[in-house]
Formats: structure tokens, sequence, C-alpha cells
């Protein structure tokens, strides 16, 4: 009892304002739900429109929820696979169209009414000249020595004359305030006024393993810098982007107070992809061989982007390996030689 009292008062005080950065969350008379991050994998087939989108969830009041996850179609999205973690927390698996994105997560905790939770907004920042977006982590590994991540980004040109656009535009900072540059990413482009670039992917690795990214800048250090403050700018969509116009007279802000009313404006908004809406609800509920099928699917698609990303750490070993010893051989040549003379 008294672990959840301080369990609840930590989720309070993280609640207390979104600049802090706290996780969505959302609670009925039963049961409350955190989520507090997600990030995507690619599918291992290279003709696939698909991604895995891995949710890092939470669940107090009730041992098991059911999820759904609503896209800006309104498409419905179904977990594949549940990772239980430690301490109430799992990781729900998501097979959903790549570059997605989000507004609705609803959870159902067993034997209790549907929590509706809005999902984030995707940051920007912008000057007169340049707005940059960011879409989040698309690819990540972590061991005992280090972290890769894999970033999306975009860029807007708003000026009036052509822009050039590197990798080396962007700065990622730790939790400390250390910079760090890419170290792959994109190839190099010019954006044309009014015109804005696909979404670029930018590469850092040999992070610490305590790593945590807290902003992201676009021409750090210049008079036009621009930076996106994970903890400030990552924050809930709106009721009425999520849910529309029919919300704006009874919006909450980012609070989930009121699931009845929620649940009425995201029927009403739903509504005219019913159709799709009604298919996708009867794939969740297709004959338990079917199911267990999409997990191994999902199992197995996991398992080969592990497999990649340890496979692409090995390698990095190995090129930093064969780089300090042709460094070493370097410098006791140049030793041996300075003995010699």
């Amino acid at each position: 009892m008294r672990s959840t009292i301080i369990i609840m008062a930590l989720l309070l005080a993280m609640a207390s304002g979104t600049a802090l950065g706290a996780p969505l969350q959302g609670s009925n008379d039963n049961a409350t739900v955190v989520i507090f991050g997600s990030s995507r994998m690619p599918v291992e087939d290279e003709n696939s429109t698909l991604e895995i989108l891995k949710v890092d969830a939470g669940l107090m009041g009730a041992d098991n929820a059911s999820y759904e996850l609503l896209d800006q179609n309104n498409t419905a999205y179904y977990p594949g696979l549940y990772r239980p973690l430690s301490s109430g927390k799992q990781t729900v698996y998501f097979l959903t169209e790549m570059d997605s994105l989000f507004k609705l997560i609803n959870v159902t905790p067993e034997g209790s009414d549907p929590i509706y939770i809005n999902w984030w907004m995707t940051p920007n920042s912008s000057n007169n000249r340049t707005k940059i977006r960011y879409y989040g982590i698309t690819d990540s590994s972590v061991n005992s020595d280090e972290q890769m991540l894999v970033l999306q980004v975009s860029v807007q040109n708003l000026g009036s004359e052509s822009i050039y656009v590197t990798p080396f535009n962007f700065t990622l900072f730790d939790q400390w305030g250390w910079p760090y540059h890419p170290a792959m990413g994109f190839d190099a482009e010019s954006v044309a006024p009014g015109t804005g670039t696909d979404r670029l992917l930018l590469g850092f690795t040999a992070l610490s393993p305590v790593f945590r990214a807290s902003a992201l800048a676009y021409d750090y250090g210049t008079p036009e810098q621009m930076v996106i403050e994970f903890e400030k700018d990552y924050v809930p969509l709106s009721d009425e982007v999520v849910y529309g116009a029919a919300s704006s007279g009874n919006a909450t802000g980012n609070e989930t107070s009121a699931p009845a009313e929620k649940a009425e404006a995201a029927t009403a908004q739903t509504a005219i992809q019913a159709e799709q809406t009604e298919q996708t609800a009867a794939a969740e509920q297709a004959p338990a061989s079917n199911a267990s099928a999409r997990v191994s699917s999902i199992k197995d698609m996991v398992a080969a982007t592990e497999a990649r990303l340890a496979a692409t750490r090995q390698g990095l070993d190995q090129k930093n390996q064969a780089a300090n010893e042709t460094a070493n051989s370097t410098a006791a040549l140049s030793n041996s030689t300075a003995t010699t003379l």
C-alpha cells in the first residue's frame, strides 16, 4: 500500500506541468495507465511498408489490459506482442504502416472501462528561414557498453532562397547538455524555397549506456539556431486535434478525467472509417490459430531486427578496433624512428 502511494505521488508530481516532460497517462475509477514512451523498429524486408512500434506502458489497479492505437487517418492498430517488464510495466508491440502519425491510444483494463489517452504531438522549431520537425526514434540498440540511436527529422524551407541541408546541421544533446554529432545519416540536399525534405534519418553511435536524449538542435551555435527540448516540447495533442470540433466546447485540455465524453467524440470522429475499423476489429477477434500466427510473425520480425542491430554493432566494433590498431602501429613506428634518429 505504501509503495502504491509513493508511485501515485511521483506520477502526480510528474503531471504537474508539461514542462516537466510527464509521460502520457489516464485513469478511471479502477485503474491507471501510464505511457512512458515509444520507439519504432524497421521490418527486415526492403519491400515492406510496415514497421514495428514499441510502446513502454505501465498499468496499476488491474492485472491486464487491451490496447488500441488510432493513427491520423483513424486506422486502428492492435498489439501483436506483449513483453512483460518489472513492476507492472510491459512493452506493447504494434505492427503499423511506416511513418504513421498517431493521435489516440485506447487502453481497456481487464474488468474496467476504457481509458482514452491523447498521443504526443510532433515537436518542431522554426525561425524566419527554416522549420525542423522531430518524429522520434526509428531504430535503437543498447548493450552494457554503448547505445546506438537513429532519429527521424524533416526540414522545411520557409525563406526565399534555397538552403543546403546535411546531417551535420543537427546536434543531439544528452541530459547533461553534452553535444553529439551524427555518425551516419542522409545524403546532403538542396531545399528550394517553399518546399521541404522527406523524413530524414540521423544515426548516433557509441553513446553511453546511461545516455538520455534531452534536445535536438539545428545550426547550433549560429545566430539562427533552433532547439527542440524534448521535456518541454514533447507534449500531448489537444482534444481539438484528436477529437475534432465536436470537443472544442467541452475540451478538458490534456487531462483524461472525462473518458465518457471522449468516447463519444472518438466514436463520431471514426464513423467515417467504420467499415475499415470493423474489418480490423474482426481480424483482432479471429481464431486463436490466427492470433498465434500474428504473434509468431512479429516475434520473428523483432528477432530479425535485433540480429541486424547486433551485427551492426559488431561491425562498428571491428572498425574501431582496426582503427585503434592502426593508430597504435603508427605511434610505435614513430617512436622507433625517433629512437633510431
